[in-house]
């Protein structure tokens, strides 16, 4: 079983960081301070109710290179106490985040640790007032930061970082309870897949990690029976137990994107799962603009990431990028797809919207609104579509699509249009 790689202890050295991590954390910093700007978009708003639960918090500094460096429960406050001071200086009333912090770690070490680097920082008198360590195991008090959210905010508007080592601290039935009781959380969390397809073994079938990730035997012997070798082997098995695992959580929006280590030459999923495709978009830009770290194993487009079980393992793509031939690429391919989706939903009597449009393909793809808005955009001023707004006005010279707006073939038809006939 995966062990705690990380360790503090008071008077000694804190643990040195991996690059991967350190890219886990940038991304975290830099998705709570949109989180925070879409939250607080309208300009009359004085408030915002929200808790951040960080599971898996060690001791809140690292080593890298030489120089202390914040870990996640440093990096969720800074976040949002400067994201708060900005809004605060902006809007003529003020503003206030008000926001409980949980951090959870089971080695008691740990978290005094932690205790004593937030006793000596900025954030010393919020604790335990709005800022709560536990020692304890994740699992066990879920149901207690659950009634934590739930006092902050009705609708349980919440960030739950779950930065695990391995592959089998975070049961499942957690997360599917987080999603079910709270209408807005959402969820970060890694996964090492490598680590556990790697572990697997019929000799092992009653250990509790495979019950907590609720992998049954029949599950797991059909996962070994495809193990091979190469790459493809295991994009396929990677494959199954993202499948496996989107179900068991029960998200209507994820994205099953890769960090790489290049220190233990692996990838973890870096998931995000949520009820929301705006939640589910903003992580996705995200992944782009971290294109050095960031991976995903499929293709180019829309089903890019749909697990096919007849697939040839020989033919599967090697892991996919975010750079910009990988955004060229996409765009390339959806020029080809989304003409497509159209003309389908047009003969069933449907124009489709945006919404529609990323938000039934979302969680099987790479790409991300802004790519799909670029593209139909291209589309129209090729005079294959054209765009409407929500009461059927015609957009002829926008240069931005909404989530309502809807798009029909031209009324002039293209020789070979895209569209068909």
């Amino acid at each position: 079983m995966p062990t705690n790689h990380y360790n503090w202890e008071i008077g000694k050295p804190p643990p040195t960081i991996g690059q991967h991590s350190l890219a886990k954390h940038r991304i975290i910093d830099r998705y709570l301070r949109e989180y925070v700007k879409i939250c607080t978009a309208t300009p009359v708003q004085e408030k915002l109710n929200l808790a951040v639960i960080d599971g898996f918090c060690g001791g809140g500094v690292y080593d890298f290179l030489g120089q202390r460096v914040p870990g996640s429960p440093l990096v969720l406050l800074n976040a949002i106490t400067e994201m708060e001071d900005k809004l605060n200086g902006s809007r003529p009333k003020g503003f206030e985040i008000r926001t409980d912090f949980v951090f959870i770690d089971l080695d008691r070490r740990n978290t005094e640790f932690l205790r004593g680097e937030i006793e000596a920082s900025p954030f010393a008198d919020r604790l335990d007032k709005s800022i709560f360590i536990w020692t304890d195991d994740f699992n066990d008090r879920v149901h207690d930061a659950i009634a934590t959210v739930k006092r902050l905010s009705t609708k349980g508007r919440s960030i739950w970082l779950l930065d695990q080592y391995g592959w089998s601290d975070v049961a499942f039935r957690s997360m599917r309870q987080i999603l079910a009781e709270l209408e807005k959380a959402e969820i970060f969390l890694t996964f090492s897949v490598d680590s556990l397809i790697d572990y697997m073994s019929e000799k092992r079938l009653e250990q509790r990690g495979y019950r907590d990730v609720e992998l049954d035997p029949g599950f797991i012997r059909e996962i070994l029976a495809e193990k091979g070798e190469g790459d493809g082997w295991r994009t396929l098995i990677q494959n199954s137990l993202y499948s496996h695992l989107v179900e068991k959580t029960g998200a209507e929006f994820y994205s099953p994107f890769f960090i790489h280590s290049t220190e233990a030459h692996r990838s973890y999923w870096f998931l995000h799962l949520s009820r929301h495709r705006e939640a589910r978009n903003v992580i996705g830009t995200i992944h782009w603009e971290e294109s050095t770290v960031s991976l995903h194993h499929g293709r180019a487009g829309l089903q890019a990431l749909g697990f096919e079980r007849d697939a040839d393992p020989r033919q599967l793509d090697l892991p996919y990028g975010f750079d910009g031939a990988a955004r060229e690429r996409s765009i390339s391919t959806l020029m080809e797809q989304i003409p497509r989706k159209i003309s389908d939903a047009i003969d069933a009597d449907l124009a489709p919207s945006l919404e529609m449009l990323f938000g039934h393909h979302c969680n099987d793809t790479p790409v991300t609104r802004e790519i799909i808005e670029q593209v139909l955009l291209m589309l129209r001023d090729e005079k294959e579509i054209v765009i409407e707004d929500a009461i059927g006005k015609e957009k002829p010279r926008a240069r931005s699509v909404a989530w309502t707006d809807r798009f029909v073939r031209a009324r002039q038809r293209l020789l070979f249009s895209k569209l068909g006939t």
